[in-house]
């Protein structure tokens, strides 16, 4: 962990030793896409990529982690405020991989801090709905 004295920089305080959200970002991170490497880049498509960015690895034990970024600005005066609500499909009838189990794992404004994000079971079908409140990042 690295500090940093304004919320832009640091996973931690260096006021009072608080986690930051860039903490959590980081944690996951190295936790679904960990070094040394070893996973394939897998091609996903998003249909709209000034608002969404993907990626998509198989590791070797032939586990699946699909990571969807959506960054939309709230307005083009925004700095720093909440994104803008979206609604999306990710569709996973045509994979790359075959799908046993998904869970969910949002990372946006809302996230505790303390605690980080918390896993939740999704259910499987072939297109599987996701709601953004704002800026957030979801992984499957």
């Amino acid at each position: 962990m690295y500090a940093g004295d304004a919320p832009s920089f640091g996973e931690i305080d260096d006021t009072n030793g608080n986690l930051r959200l860039s903490y959590w970002v980081d944690y996951w991170l190295q936790h679904m896409f960990p070094a040394p490497p070893g996973a394939t880049l897998l091609q996903y498509y998003a249909t709209d990529d000034a608002e969404l960015e993907t990626l998509a690895v198989k590791h070797p034990d032939n586990s699946v982690v699909v990571m969807i970024a959506y960054h939309a600005l709230n307005a083009t005066t925004d700095n720093n405020g909440p994104g803008a609500p979206r609604s999306v499909l990710v569709d996973i009838s045509q994979p790359p991989a075959a799908f046993q189990t998904a869970s969910l794992l949002t990372i946006d404004a809302k996230t505790n801090l303390t605690t980080g994000p918390i896993e939740s079971t999704v259910s499987l079908a072939q297109q599987i709905p996701l709601t953004f409140n704002g800026y957030g990042v979801w992984r499957f």
